[in-house]
C-alpha cells in the first residue's frame, strides 16, 4: 500500500509487515471465525505477538511510540481492517485503556498495567454509554460513592465493543449530584474497572448489524468495589480525561473503515475484470469504470485526511477538527464504497460467499459507532466556529462612491463617538443598503461607533421605543443582533440615498 513521505523507515516497514501478515494469516483466520461467529482470539494473539498493541506506549514500558506512534496505529488499523472487525478489537484496546492511562495515569498505573497492554497480555475497553445515555454523555448515570480507599459502583452499561474478551474497562461514572458541579462538567470520573471484580458482570451480548463474532455488551455494575487507586485523572475530571481521548479514538476509529473499503474495491474491480456480459468484460462499461473511480477517490482522500491527523497528533497537536473530519468522511466514504462494490458484483454482490456483503452491513455500523455522523458535523461545526472564528470574519463593506455599491473596504476607518442616537439609526440604516436583509451584531456597530456599553445600549432602547429599530434578544436575554424597521430606514435619509439603477435600465421601465 501507498505510504506517505513523513512516514519514518520503521512506519514504512511497520506497513509492510503488517500487510504481509494480513494478507497470509489474520484475513484467513478472520473470515473463518466471521462464518463460525467466534470471537478471534487466534488472530488477537498473533497481533500480540508482533507487539502490535504497543504502538502508542512508550519504549520505557515495552511499546513503540517513539517508532510508530498514533501513525503506527493507524497503520495497524487500516491492515487489520482488512480482516474485518479485528480492527475494533485492535482498536478498543488502545483507545480503551492506553491512551487515558498514559496520558492521565500515575506512575504506578503506567508500571502495573502498560507493560501487559503492550504486549497483549491484557485487552482493553472503553466503557461510557448507557441505556439512557448516548451521545449526551455527560448524562452518564452510573454512579460511583466513595467508601474509605473503594468506590462503589452501581449502574449499567451497554453498547461496549470487545467487552466480556477485555481485561481492562475504562469506565466513567457520575460522582456527584451538585449542579454547579454538572454545570462546570466537573460530576464525572473515569476508573479502571478489571475483568474478575466483584460485583461487576456481562448482563448481554448483543447480537447487531454486522461484525460476527465481535462481542457488544452490556455491562452491569451491583455494588462493584474499584479500589481508589483505579481513578484514572482525578476525582471529577472524568470528562476531560474523556475529551482527551477522543480525538485518538476518532482518527483511529477512521483508519480501520480503509482497510475493508481495500477490500471491498478488491473484490468489486476482479469481479469487473473477469464478468463477461455483452461480449465484453463488464469493466470495460463507463459506468462501472465511473463507480471504481468514485470508490479510488474516496478511499485516497480518506487516507490523506487520516494520516495528515495521526501525524499532526505524533507532532502533538490538538486535532478534534481533524479527528472529527477524518471519522465522518471515513465512515460515510466506507459505506458509499461497499455499496458501489455490491452493485458491481451484483448478485455475487449480496452472497455471503464473498465479504463485500458483511463490508457493507459493518460500514453501516461504524457510522453509528464512536461517534454517529450526526454529533460528529456538530462537532466540526462548533469547533469550526471558534478555531476559524478570526479566518471567516466577513470583510467590513461600505459604500463605494463611484460605483455606489457595496465592497470591501481593506482597512476599516476610525470608528466615531455617536453624539445621538440619529447617528445610530444612520448607521443602521447604512447597512440596509450594503448587506440587505441582514441585521448587525453588536460588534458590527462597533466597527463604526465607539461608545460605551451603556450609551450604545441607551440610544438602541430610545430608537427600539421609537419603533425605529428591533433588537434580538438571545436567550439569555441580550442584545445581539439590531436592525432598522422600515419607519428606522425613511426616518434616517431620504429615498434618493438608497435609490441605485444600474445605466443598462431603460429609463422610460422606471417609475
Amino acid at each position: 500500500m501507498q505510504d506517505f513521505p513523513w512516514w519514518n523507515d520503521s512506519q514504512r516497514k511497520l506497513m509492510a509487515d503488517a500487510e504481509k501478515l494480513t494478507d497470509e494469516v489474520l484475513i484467513p483466520i478472520a473470515e473463518k471465525c466471521v462464518y463460525k461467529r467466534q470471537f478471534p482470539w487466534e488472530a488477537v494473539r498473533e497481533i500480540a505477538k508482533h507487539g502490535w498493541f504497543g504502538a502508542t506506549i512508550p519504549e520505557k514500558y515495552g511499546g513503540h511510540q517513539k517508532e510508530w506512534g498514533v501513525t503506527g496505529a493507524c497503520i495497524l488499523c487500516e491492515q487489520v481492517g482488512r480482516a474485518g472487525s479485528l480492527s475494533s478489537v485492535y482498536c478498543t484496546s488502545i483507545i480503551g485503556a492506553v491512551q487515558q492511562i498514559l496520558h492521565d495515569g500515575t506512575d504506578e498505573q503506567r508500571q502495573r498495567w502498560l507493560p501487559k497492554l503492550a504486549r497483549g497480555e491484557l485487552l482493553g475497553s472503553i466503557t461510557m454509554t448507557e441505556p439512557y445515555a448516548g451521545s449526551d454523555i455527560a448524562g452518564i448515570e452510573t454512579t460511583a460513592v466513595r467508601e474509605g480507599d473503594y468506590y462503589i459502583v452501581n449502574g449499567i452499561k451497554r453498547f461496549q465493543t470487545s467487552a466480556a474478551a477485555a481485561d481492562l474497562y475504562m469506565t466513567y461514572v457520575k460522582t456527584s449530584d451538585d449542579p454547579g458541579d454538572r454545570k462546570k462538567y466537573r460530576h464525572l470520573t473515569g476508573m479502571i474497572l478489571e475483568k474478575g471484580m466483584p460485583g461487576f458482570s456481562v448482563e448481554r451480548v448483543n447480537d447487531w448489524l454486522g461484525a460476527e463474532g465481535m462481542y457488544n455488551c452490556y455491562l452491569r455494575f451491583d455494588d462493584a468495589k474499584v479500589p481508589v487507586t483505579n481513578v484514572i485523572g482525578g476525582e471529577g475530571n472524568g470528562w476531560w480525561v474523556m475529551m482527551r481521548g477522543l480525538n485518538i479514538e476518532r482518527a483511529l476509529s477512521a483508519a480501520g473503515p480503509l482497510g475493508s473499503m481495500r477490500e471491498a474495491m478488491r473484490y468489486a474491480r476482479q469481479h469487473l475484470e473477469r464478468r463477461v456480459q455483452f461480449g465484453q468484460p463488464t469493466g470495460s462499461i463507463a459506468t462501472n469504470q465511473f463507480k471504481l473511480s468514485d470508490m479510488y477517490s474516496k478511499f485516497q482522500l480518506s487516507r490523506l485526511l487520516i494520516y495528515y491527523t495521526a501525524y499532526c497528533a505524533d507532532l502533538g497537536r490538538e486535532v478534534p477538527i481533524e479527528a472529527g473530519l477524518s471519522k465522518l468522511f471515513a465512515s460515510e466514504a466506507g459505506l458509499e464504497i461497499a455499496l458501489e462494490a455490491v452493485q458491481c458484483m451484483g448478485g455475487n454482490g449480496v452472497m455471503k460467499i464473498y465479504p463485500v456483503e458483511r463490508i457493507m452491513r459493518d460500514m453501516k455500523l461504524i457510522q453509528i459507532a464512536a461517534g454517529t455522523s450526526e454529533v460528529l458535523r456538530l462537532l466540526i461545526y462548533r469547533m469550526g466556529n471558534n478555531i476559524l472564528a478570526e479566518d471567516l470574519k466577513a470583510p467590513l463593506r461600505i459604500i463605494d462612491e463611484e460605483l455606489k455599491l457595496p465592497l470591501p473596504v481593506g482597512k476599516p476607518p476610525a470608528p466615531k463617538t455617536p453624539r445621538d442616537e440619529m447617528e445610530v439609526l444612520k448607521v443602521l440604516a447604512e447597512n440596509y443598503r450594503v448587506n440587505p436583509g441582514l441585521h448587525m451584531s453588536i460588534s458590527d456597530i462597533r466597527q463604526f461607533l465607539d461608545a460605551p456599553d451603556e450609551v450604545l445600549f441607551k440610544h438602541l432602547d430610545a430608537l427600539e421605543a421609537k419603533g425605529l429599530v428591533s433588537q434580538w434578544q438571545n436567550r439569555k436575554g441580550q442584545v445581539e443582533l439590531v436592525k432598522p424597521t422600515l419607519a428606522g430606514i425613511k426616518e434616517a435619509n431620504p429615498p434618493e440615498h438608497y435609490r441605485h439603477i444600474p445605466d443598462w435600465v431603460g429609463k422610460e421601465d422606471l417609475f
